[in-house]
């Protein structure tokens, strides 16, 4: 087969892709489906106007297309969004990054691309304005739409529904996405799988030694990741722990509202809006703010902040945490946890979303309601209170992260159901 992986319009994929979950989703998968014979594209964008880029890496060939003049088409069509009441079809309730003529142009110039290279399939991230577009374009391609997170469930129903109504299949992150968008349409239901996120599998070699009352949390510092609600909770772990530290990973960065606080229906996302709408003060993003000050005296002692760093350095964090906490209050899948069960790291988390599919409560790690920074403290006091437990975990989900969650397999399920599609196209071809 040849394979499209059409990214997000703000991912970058230059090739060795180190940063953006979806980006390397796509550089990894892509590169297994190239060891296994299939041609395999990566459509990215760059800033330019006119002249594609391209790069090959592992097999696989990732084709930058020029977006200047794509985000010179977004404010026009913006502009004439505001005008009318309704733009591209779209009614006016979808949000602008959902609107019909949004990043138009750079799923124009990727699929006109792709059908020049005779692809047999296009994976889509997240953007299912691009698949009717896609299917106008090129009527015989096989399209794939991959949803990591829940748009398809929150924005309107009947232009989604004209939307994947266009797509072959329908991929979910997990089964917490999958079933809602099941729920939801359930005339799609024979389109829709699960095809869970994965990460490496580390060799026990390259594990590294745990140290005692090291807690981790790795992912974006931004609301929706529950980190003010550890930063509290971790002030009461330290009064049964006092040596106990806590180290945060990861770039500082709101998520866009309109992306999922002003579209969630859940209280605890909801309740986020007060970490909105309030003023950078030219130096310092107002969440971090609000964390450091929370952190209070502990702040670079016993709570670091540690920054973002290169997706390739963090099997050095994950080998000495003692445990990690993911206290998301809104999660698809959640990475982080399969990331430090690769590594033998038992696991704290809510239980939101993808998560409660992926810990396994009392045999992986421990799920906690969300937003109870009581019983966060509570869990990680646990954990930190019975290092021969923590083991026990850590080990039971090192085992089912490679038995479920490796590049290799969940690849495999990908490419089993690419087959699946292609040959009902050949079945009803013959028919025919």
């Amino acid at each position: 087969m040849r394979i499209a992986f059409l990214v997000q319009p703000f991912d970058r994929v230059s090739p060795p892709v180190e940063g953006g979950s979806l980006a390397m989703w796509a550089s990894q998968t892509a590169q297994i489906c190239s060891r296994r014979g299939h041609e395999t594209f990566v459509f990215g964008n760059h800033g330019g106007f006119f002249r594609e880029r391209r790069a090959r890496e592992e097999g696989v060939l990732y084709i930058h297309t020029p977006t200047g003049l794509n985000r010179g088409l977004n404010r026009v069509y913006g502009a004439a969004k505001r005008i009318s009441t309704q733009a591209a079809g779209d009614r006016r309730d979808l949000p602008r990054f959902a609107a019909a003529w949004r990043d138009l142009g750079y799923a124009v110039a990727a699929q006109r691309r792709s059908r020049e290279l005779g692809c047999d399939i296009m994976h889509v991230m997240n953007y299912s304005q691009f698949i009717p577009i896609i299917r106008w374009l090129n009527p015989g391609i096989k399209i794939s739409l991959h949803m990591h997170c829940e748009w398809l469930t929150q924005l309107d129903r009947d232009a989604i529904e004209r939307r994947i109504s266009c797509a072959d299949l329908i991929v979910g992150c997990s089964e917490y996405i999958t079933k809602k968008i099941i729920d939801r349409f359930p005339q799609f239901e024979s389109r829709c799988v699960t095809v869970p996120n994965s990460a490496q599998v580390v060799e026990e070699s390259d594990r590294g030694v745990t140290d005692p009352g090291y807690v981790l949390f790795v992912g974006r510092v931004s609301p929706e990741k529950g980190v003010h609600d550890l930063v509290k909770a971790f002030r009461e772990v330290l009064r049964s722990f006092p040596n106990a530290r806590l180290h945060i990973v990861g770039d500082t960065g709101s998520v866009p509202y309109e992306y999922l606080i002003g579209l969630s229906d859940d209280p605890h996302v909801t309740d986020l809006r007060i970490f909105y709408g309030k003023e950078l003060d030219g130096r310092k993003d107002p969440y971090l703010g609000f964390l450091e000050r929370e952190a209070g005296e502990e702040l670079g002692k016993r709570i670091i902040f540690e920054g973002g760093m290169p997706h390739s350095t963090l099997d050095g964090f994950y080998g000495r945490a003692a445990l990690l906490v993911n206290p998301s209050l809104s999660e698809s899948f959640g990475i982080t946890p399969i990331e430090a069960m690769m590594c033998g790291v038992p696991v704290v988390a809510t239980r939101v979303g993808g998560m409660t599919y992926t810990v396994d409560h009392g045999v992986t790690g421990l799920l906690v309601e969300p937003a109870d920074s009581r019983a966060l403290a509570s869990a990680i006091c646990e954990v930190l209170g019975d290092p021969e437990r923590g083991r026990r975990m850590g080990e039971a989900g090192r085992e089912r992260a490679i038995a479920k969650f490796s590049w290799e397999k969940t690849t495999e399920i990908l490419l089993d159901h690419f087959h699946r599609i292609v040959r009902e196209e050949g079945r009803t071809k013959t028919h025919g």
